[in-house]
């Protein structure tokens, strides 16, 4: 029988992650983490009195890179062992269109095209706890959904594919948000789309934003009427108002509604309104635009100090 080799060192980095974390970051199942540890010497979790197992992010970042590989054909006893260095290379090295680097947005592009949900999931969870939420939003999130619809306007992608993507992302999302909005203490933030708005993504955009920002995000979805809105701001005595506005429905009307919620909540409350369908709408006096996710989450932060 071939001897297993022994863990080299343990997990660099505080180790505060339980296996369904690392299970939700990775996309790799909680059954296959605890095989790959007996067959692999791989991941090696720190262990709780209680005989929990606890990962760090260090073992989260060389998980995605083996998923990555796997994704791309490799088998599990190929490259589970590699350290995160050799995985690494052997990403970088390896592009099978011959073009040296191979662009991460490109390739989530290609799981959203061949539908593949778990590599897609897995892919954009490792990349959020890679680079921190607002960074993973502007430089993944954002520029792969321009990117998706970017390819529906070529007709490289049907309808089917760009649902498919809101509904992995916006899952990714949610995911991504629970952990600060389970410990955000702030006031309360309504967040909604208009009347006729079915576009979701940009709102979940906003409502990790939100929680990274310290105040509790309360999504109430899309295609909201206004006296919901308003409705919902008095029940949970909200802060804000939050509301996303996608080119589909710019314009006119989402100004008329705009102007019906700002005569509807007092002054005082601010309405903040964002999204690639702003510029078209023209909001009216009184809601306040936001242009990007940092500014969006610098001026929450300032709702939050405002609050306190």
């Amino acid at each position: 029988m071939q001897k297993r080799r022994q863990p080299r060192g343990g997990s660099p980095g505080p180790a505060q992650l339980t296996i369904g974390a690392v299970s939700r970051l990775t996309g790799l199942s909680p059954d296959l983490l605890r095989v790959w540890q007996k067959r692999y010497a791989f991941p090696v979790p720190k262990r709780k009195p209680s005989g929990h197992r606890l990962y760090s992010m260090s073992d989260v970042r060389r998980l995605r890179r083996i998923a990555e590989a796997i994704a791309r054909g490799h088998r599990p006893a190929q490259v589970v062992s590699l350290t995160e260095s050799g995985l690494e290379a052997l990403l970088m090295d390896e592009d099978p269109r011959g073009k040296g680097w191979l662009d991460p947005v490109a390739v989530l592009l290609d799981h959203v095209k061949h539908q593949r949900r778990a590599e897609l999931t897995a892919a954009m969870l490792a990349e959020a706890a890679t680079t921190g939420p607002i960074e993973f939003l502007e430089s993944c999130v954002a520029p792969l959904t321009d990117r998706v619809g970017e390819a529906w306007a070529r007709e490289e992608i049907g309808i089917a594919h760009e649902h498919f993507y809101a509904e992995c992302a916006e899952d990714v999302l949610r995911t991504v948000r629970l952990p600060y909005e389970r410990s955000a203490r702030g006031p309360r933030m309504i967040l909604a789309t208009l009347p006729g708005e079915q576009h979701g993504l940009g709102l979940q955009m906003v409502a990790l934003v939100t929680a990274v920002a310290g105040l509790r995000p309360h999504v109430l979805g899309t295609d909201t009427p206004v006296s919901a809105i308003a409705d919902a701001w008095v029940i949970h005595n909200a802060e804000a108002i939050g509301i996303s506005v996608s080119l589909a429905t710019a314009g006119p009307g989402a100004r008329r509604y705009l102007t019906e919620l700002r005569d509807t909540i007092p002054i005082p409350v601010p309405i903040l309104v964002g999204g690639k369908g702003v510029r078209r709408t023209y909001p009216p006096p009184g809601v306040e635009v936001i242009e990007g996710l940092r500014e969006a989450h610098d001026r929450v932060r300032v709702s939050q100090a405002h609050a306190s």
